[in-house]
């Protein structure tokens, strides 16, 4: 069996930004660390989200004359960027640079309803936050069968909530909250170890990724004018910890199987800006999760010929735990994809995928944090999403 094609094919459906989990888009993924020799790659993502709802404080506003309390298309269309750079300098001496975007939301809705220039009913969000990651890996490989690397991430997170609810008709406070956290850089390290057999194609590979501890200056205010319920104090956000397993293998008539399983540690994740916790005196956070994610694939892959690979693969992910609210609208899926692996060359190739996602409704819980008490919703109408993909790669 010649599976020196399958080890450019590893993940041939590069899908690393549709995790369900609260605010995470990407699994962080490092296989190209993995590629032998020097390798480059950029992948571009566009995710096409159908995800609508039903707003929770329609039966206290019959009053109101809404004909309808759809939210409409809750998630607005994303775009992403990979790359990574892979060199080995030394046979026993790997160094990478790997570029993604893991933690990302862009949602907004409006539902109103006025009667002779009065507003009656009102309920809006517009929720966006985004990170970067640039981290740079050095592994050492004692034998061609183990790699042993370590690296460190530099991060960005920023990120910018508005959140108001008004009913003339029921004892539904108008509230109108805005917080703004400015871009804030800050560091963390990852480490792992894989096992590789080149001739069956066969490589695991376990990575864990330390929580990031970001600082933020967050600047808030009510109805329009500052908070300053206590002395201002910077607000402590901390990116979960988490640990990829992957593998792949060769097998029998130029097949090949693929998979992975992740963990996130959501549970402990919070946003909780400083006069936002003096109001409520910390009887619950800005943002919170309940649970942590789980997430796994499995794909089968096939080489029809030197220059061409196909492949199919299932998803699963648990979500963390929260009712549907506009951060949360969904909370976890399943999903389905397939792809294909173009070699123009023996050094350089493309890779080209389509996903569909199909989320699941979250539970019906207690809401705990603000989001879920005043932007929740009583059903969901639509919830599945489209994820398009093309990677270019070149080993040099």
């Amino acid at each position: 069996m010649k599976f020196h094609i399958f080890v450019g094919l590893l993940f041939v459906l590069p899908l690393n930004y549709t995790s369900a989990a609260a605010l995470e888009r990407s699994n962080q993924s490092i296989q190209a660390f993995f590629e032998n020799g020097n390798y480059a790659e950029v992948a571009l993502l566009q995710v096409d989200p159908n995800i609508s709802g039903q707003a929770q404080h329609q039966q206290n506003s019959t009053k109101s004359d809404i004909q309808s309390f759809s939210a409409g298309n809750l998630v607005n269309h994303q775009h992403f960027i990979q790359a990574a750079l892979k060199l080995q300098p030394h046979p026993q001496i790997s160094v990478a640079l790997l570029f993604d975007q893991p933690y990302f939301v862009d949602v907004d809705y409006q539902i109103g309803s006025t009667q002779s220039n009065e507003l009656l009913f009102s309920e809006t969000a517009d929720i966006k936050f985004e990170s970067r990651n640039i981290t740079a890996l050095i592994g050492y490989q004692p034998t061609q069968n183990w790699n042993l690397f370590t690296g460190l991430s530099n991060q960005s997170f920023s990120g910018d909530l508005k959140i108001a609810i008004y009913n003339k008709y029921a004892a539904i406070p108008f509230g109108d909250y805005h917080v703004h956290f400015p871009k804030d850089h800050a560091w963390g390290w990852l480490a792992g170890v894989s096992y590789q057999i080149p001739e069956y194609a066969f490589n695991t590979a376990i990575t864990y990724r330390s929580k990031i501890k970001h600082s933020s200056n967050a600047s808030e205010t009510a109805w329009g004018f500052p908070l300053e319920e206590t002395s201002q104090q910077t607000t402590e956000i901390e990116t979960p910890e988490s640990v990829n397993l992957d593998f792949h293998t060769g097998l029998p008539a130029q097949n090949f199987l693929y998979g992975s399983l992740r963990w996130v540690n959501w549970q402990d994740f919070k946003i909780q800006p400083t006069q936002f916790s003096a109001i409520v005196k910390n009887q619950f956070n800005l943002i919170d999760y309940q649970k942590n994610q789980w997430s796994t694939r499995l794909g089968f892959a096939h080489q029809w010929s030197p220059k061409w690979i196909t492949a199919v693969e299932g998803l699963w992910d648990s979500g963390a735990g929260n009712p549907a609210s506009s951060l949360n609208p969904v909370d976890g899926y399943i999903g389905v994809g397939t792809g294909a692996l173009y070699h123009f060359n023996p050094k350089t190739f493309m890779i080209a995928g389509l996903h569909y996602l199909h989320f699941t409704k979250p539970d019906t819980v207690q809401p705990q944090s603000l989001i879920t008490q005043i932007s929740s919703f009583s059903s969901l109408e639509q919830r599945e999403a489209w994820v398009y993909h093309l990677k270019l790669a070149h080993r040099f």
